[in-house]
Order: C-alpha cells, then sequence, then structure tokens
C-alpha cells in the first residue's frame, strides 16, 4: 500500500470515527433531554389525575355526610372518577391498583402492563411498546391514598409520534454523517495527494539520478520536511555529479597517462633497437659510427632510466609513510646547490641563494628532490651564462620560498598545464635536455604532502618564478617544534 493510501484510509478512519461518536453522543443528549421533558409532562399530568380522585373522594365524603367513607365506597367514588375521565390522543388509558397489586379499575391499551414498583413511595416512568406496530407508551405508576388505604395509579400516555421522530431524526443524522464523511474523503484525498506530490518528484529525481542523468535539481518552494528532504536530495545529486565527474576525470587522466607512457617510452626504446641493429648487422662499421651509435644508445638509455626514475618516485609520494621532522631550511638548499654545482658550470650559470634559519616540517630526501627538479627546470629555461636566485623568507606562520630564473618564459595559455603529467611546452628541448614532463607533476605531489602550495608566474622574454609556501616549525625553549 502507498503512503498516500495510509494517510488517506487513516485519516478518513480517525475522521469517521470521531463524527460517529460525535453523533451518537448528540443524538444520546438529545434524546435523554426529550424523554425526561416527556416524563416530566406525564408525572405533571398523573399529578392532575391524582388531585382529580381525590377531589371526587372529598365531594363523595361531603355529600355523604361521613368523616370517612368506607372501602367499598372509596372504591366505587374512584372508579366513578376515574370513568369520567376521557382518554384522547396523550393519556391513552388509566388503571387503578390496590394495596395488593390487584386492579381496582383498568383502562390500559392492550399489551400495557404496569411497572413493576421497586419503591412504592416514588412515581416510576416506563417505555413500552403496544400490540400495534409503531405503538410505544410511557407507562407512570404513582403511589396514591385514598382515605386509609394505599392505591396505585397507573397511567399510559401514547409517546409513538416522540419516538418515530427520534428515529427519523437518528436514520437523518447517520445519512448525514454519510454524506459529510464522502465529502470529508473526496476533499482529503485531493488534499494528500497535494501535499505528497512532491513525494512523487522526489522519486522521479532519485530514479533519474539512478540512470545516469546527475545534473537532475529538484525546486520545491515551501517551509515543510518535503522542501528540507528536497535539498538533501539536491544536495546528494551535486554530491554523486562531483564525485562521479572526479572519478571521470582520474579515469581521464589515468588513460592519458598511459598513452604519454607508452609513447615516452616507445621513442627512446625505437632509437635504441635501430642503432642496435646497425651495431649487430654483420657490415663494417666504422669507429667514428660506432661510438657515435654507443652515444646515442646510452643517452637514450639514460633517458629511459629518468623516466622510470621519476615515475617512480611520482608514484611513491602518495603510498608511501612519508616521516616528517623539523629540519632547518638553509642546510638542504646547500645540499642541493652543492648537487647542481657541475651541471650550472656546463653552461656557465650562477646561482644566488637568501635563505634565513627556518625550520620546516619535511621528509628530508623529498624535499630535496622538490628543489633540485625546480632548480633543474630553472636551468634548462635559463640561457648561456644567465643566472637563478633562491630566496626564502618567514611570513607570519608560513614559509616563503621563491625560485626565479631569466630565461624564455612560459605562454600564459601553458600556465595551467605544466604540472600535468608528460606535460611539456617546449617538447623538442625538453627530449633534448633529456626531460619526460614529469618533474612538474612530481614536484606538485610533494608539496600537496608537505601541506603547502606551489604557484607560478612567467612572462615569455623575461623569466619564471615558483612560489612555495609551507607551513613554518616554531620553536619552544630553544627547541624546535613541529
Amino acid at each position: 500500500m502507498k503512503l498516500w493510501q495510509k494517510i488517506f484510509l487513516s485519516t478518513l478512519a480517525l475522521m469517521v470515527s470521531i463524527t460517529a461518536l460525535s453523533s451518537v453522543l448528540l443524538l444520546r443528549s438529545t434524546r435523554d433531554a426529550l424523554w425526561q421533558r416527556e416524563q416530566q409532562r406525564a408525572i405533571t399530568q398523573q399529578q392532575y389525575m391524582a388531585g382529580i380522585l381525590k377531589a371526587g373522594i372529598l365531594n363523595q365524603r361531603l355529600r355523604l355526610g361521613v368523616v370517612l367513607l368506607q372501602e367499598d365506597q372509596t372504591r366505587e367514588t374512584a372508579i366513578q372518577t376515574l370513568e369520567q375521565q376521557a382518554t384522547d390522543d396523550y393519556l391513552a388509558g388509566l388503571m387503578l391498583l390496590d394495596q395488593e397489586e390487584k386492579a381496582v379499575w383498568n383502562q390500559l391499551p392492550s399489551g400495557v402492563v404496569p411497572p413493576t414498583a421497586e419503591d412504592d413511595s416514588l412515581t416510576q416512568c416506563q417505555l413500552q411498546a403496544g400490540d400495534t406496530a409503531g405503538e410505544w407508551y410511557l407507562v407512570c405508576s404513582m403511589p396514591l391514598t385514598l382515605e386509609s388505604g394505599e392505591y396505585r395509579l397507573v397511567a399510559a400516555y401514547s409517546v409513538g409520534d416522540l419516538q418515530r421522530d427520534l428515529n427519523l431524526q437518528a436514520l437523518r443524522s447517520v445519512g448525514l454523517s454519510l454524506g459529510i464523511s464522502l465529502l470529508a474523503a473526496v476533499l482529503l484525498l485531493l488534499l494528500v495527494r497535494r501535499l505528497l506530490r512532491p513525494l512523487g518528484a522526489l522519486r522521479e529525481n532519485a530514479r533519474s539520478i539512478a540512470g545516469g542523468n546527475y545534473d537532475q535539481r529538484l525546486d520545491i518552494r515551501s517551509q515543510d520536511e518535503l522542501a528540507d528532504l528536497a535539498q538533501d536530495m539536491n544536495a546528494l545529486a551535486q554530491a554523486v555529479q562531483e564525485r562521479v565527474e572526479q572519478l571521470e576525470q582520474v579515469a581521464e587522466e589515468r588513460r592519458v597517462f598511459v598513452g604519454n607512457l607508452a609513447h615516452e617510452m616507445k621513442t627512446p626504446l625505437t632509437s635504441i633497437m635501430g642503432y642496435a641493429d646497425l651495431l649487430y648487422l654483420p657490415k663494417t662499421v666504422s669507429d667514428p659510427q660506432r661510438v657515435e651509435y654507443s652515444g646515442i644508445i646510452l643517452e637514450e638509455a639514460k633517458r629511459l632510466r629518468s623516466l622510470s626514475a621519476k615515475l617512480l618516485e611520482l608514484l611513491t609520494v602518495g603510498s608511501v609513510n612519508l616521516t616528517f621532522e623539523p629540519t632547518p631550511l638553509d642546510q638542504v638548499v646547500g645540499e642541493v646547490a652543492v648537487s647542481l654545482e657541475p651541471l650550472l658550470a656546463q653552461t656557465q650559470l650562477t646561482l644566488s641563494c637568501s635563505c634565513p634559519p627556518l625550520s620546516i616540517a619535511m621528509d628530508r630526501e623529498l624535499f630535496k628532490s622538490l628543489l633540485y627538479n625546480l632548480l633543474d627546470n630553472a636551468r634548462k629555461a635559463s640561457p648561456t651564462g644567465g643566472r637563478l636566485s633562491f630566496t626564502a623568507q618567514a611570513e607570519g606562520e608560513k614559509a616563503v620560498l621563491k625560485i626565479r630564473d631569466w630565461g624564455q618564459g612560459i605562454p600564459p595559455e601553458e600556465l595551467e598545464k605544466i604540472c600535468q603529467p608528460f606535460y611539456m611546452v617546449d617538447k623538442s628541448r625538453s627530449r633534448k635536455a633529456g626531460g619526460a614532463g614529469l618533474g612538474l607533476a612530481l614536484c606538485q605531489a610533494i608539496v600537496v604532502a608537505h601541506q603547502g602550495t606551489m604557484e607560478f608566474w612567467s612572462q615569455e622574454g623575461e623569466g619564471t618564478q615558483v612560489t612555495l609556501t609551507f607551513p613554518l616549525c616554531q620553536e619552544v625553549d630553544g627547541h624546535e617544534d613541529a
């Protein structure tokens, strides 16, 4: 059973139950009030009849000139008085009972019997049905003292019209309740379907997302729980869409990475195999040619070794558990500068370093690889006889490192791509220098591992500057603390 059906049926059942209970209570209250009024009317009529009987006894006593009438005289006088009382549509009949509950005079309608006396001192009334269908009588019994004898005056009052009116009123009430319930059911059905309409939109939205339409959104303008649920569904769809896009981007990057890797490895392998064939084939190869071919094979082998080393380092940055320790930055910069001296001497480049005493939490060897790669890239981009600079300074709780060259620079449209694996701005120059386009991708991974940032500024013909930012280690009581 669907939710709207459950809400509709349960609410309808509750509404019908309340309406029926209210109708029953109202009918019962109305019936009790009418019967109480009718009973009071009957008792008043009965008291009037009792007064007539007593007045007839008194007149008979005065006429005979006695103080008290005899029992037979009392009964005879009472019967004569009752016979003179004509019945009408309301007073249907009378009956007089003596102390032994024997009928002295009886004109009650057929089928009507005196009510059983529970207390002889009280007037009692009882509703009885007559022999004829639809006839109802209110039979009242009143204790009565005539002279020295105890009697009971019983009167039957016709209340069939009242009973029929009550039955008709009950039928009307039931019909009215059914009509109201039917109308309420229709209105309730329309209201429930309207209020729960957003649930259908939520269901369709969920199905659309499950079908791959991740940009589907809901627009429910209200202030209820369904609007909150719609917002949660939109947030969920947004999160799923972003996650899927990330996965698609990762898959695309992996595809490009594998393709570029295969291409980069294929080129040196082709050269190695070609020149190796020239040396292997049984033909005369001069010594200068043999040296040339062997040199080419050696350079391509070095390029493969560099490619594999960079690739391995790039893959292990995010998977190996690194050890970060507070390390003086000037010591690490000095070690990197010493390692670069032979390469800088080949192109007559000069490196100026300005590094105050700063401490950074780092993996020492990995951080050296970062600086080495950035300075080596600056070396490759600089003309012979040029210069490079390395500066570091503290800015607040951050250490800011800047590596600058005055080389050919990078076009603005290339700046956003230079950290992509295998991407090279000048592919011919990079390959000649033994590059594979993995250096800056490795640098980016190392910077992220050290909770830092890396930004590039470059102008064609003026050079390039790399700005690195890392958290500083604070010194406490003469000791450095990461």
